[in-house]
């Protein structure tokens, strides 16, 4: 790991080691904890007694340095890997920066976050040292929502998300839900057996017009001539059976 720090985004360092040991005093740890930027770490590859946490649909800013043009993302990324030993504990992070749709050759460039934005993911982070350094049981309804602000219209580009491109962005969940919401209007016969995901069915439910085409091949016809036959003779039998009594 590195032991240099440089600039965080969306501020300095300082501003974002400022939060973050406010964040430590005010969860009750006395050990001395560091924060600092490493670009070289990767998903699932941790030294031995490191932990990992990912910071995932964070809201961020973007702006490319080469044609100026700005974008907001609400799935901006933050890698964090943590590690407490003899007394103190160190952490470093990763933000996934993305590409500028508009340029032909763009640069990867990292996003900014709000204030209150950054204050959200350092609570989260300091809640999971808690978790996977003290062995304290934290719920997860006490993680904060990092969306903070309004919503970003459009889909994500993962083609320019470098998230996306090392394995953080679940590319098939999103297809699934896309999938899910697509209307019903001009699809086969085959896509109707699918279930959207929003409607409160089964997903191999046996669709209801099996019911009724089992209901129109019921042999109708033969049970009216069956019926018919049986009353006649019963009613043969009945009218001998009063001839003879009267005899």
């Amino acid at each position: 790991m590195v032991t240099t720090c440089s600039p965080a985004p969306g501020g300095t360092m300082k501003t974002w080691q400022d939060i973050f040991a406010k964040k430590i005093a005010d969860m009750g740890l006395t050990e001395p904890w560091t924060l600092q930027k490493d670009d070289t770490m990767q998903v699932h590859v941790l030294k031995p007694g490191w932990k990992e946490f990912v910071q995932r649909r964070a809201l961020g800013r973007f702006q490319c340095s080469q044609c100026f043009y700005e974008w907001s993302s609400a799935k901006a990324h933050i890698l964090f890997h943590m590690r407490r030993h003899r007394g103190w504990g160190m952490v470093c992070m990763r933000v996934f920066r993305q590409a500028c749709r508009r340029c032909p050759n763009p640069q990867l460039e990292e996003p900014e976050f709000s204030l209150e934005t950054t204050e959200r993911l350092l609570h989260n982070l300091v809640l999971k040292i808690l978790e996977y350094c003290y062995g304290v049981h934290v719920q997860t309804s006490k993680l904060l929502e990092v969306v903070v602000d309004a919503l970003v219209a459009g889909p994500h580009d993962s083609a320019r998300c470098e998230g996306c491109q090392l394995g953080i962005c679940s590319k098939a969940k999103l297809a699934t839900v896309s999938d899910a919401w697509k209307p019903l209007k001009g699809m086969d016969k085959t896509s109707t057996h699918r279930t959207p995901r929003h409607q409160n069915t089964r997903p191999y439910a046996t669709p209801t017009h099996h019911s009724s085409t089992t209901t129109t091949n019921f042999p109708w016809k033969r049970c009216c001539w069956i019926s018919i036959s049986l009353i006649c003779i019963f009613a043969v039998v009945l009218f001998s059976l009063l001839h003879f009594t009267i005899l």
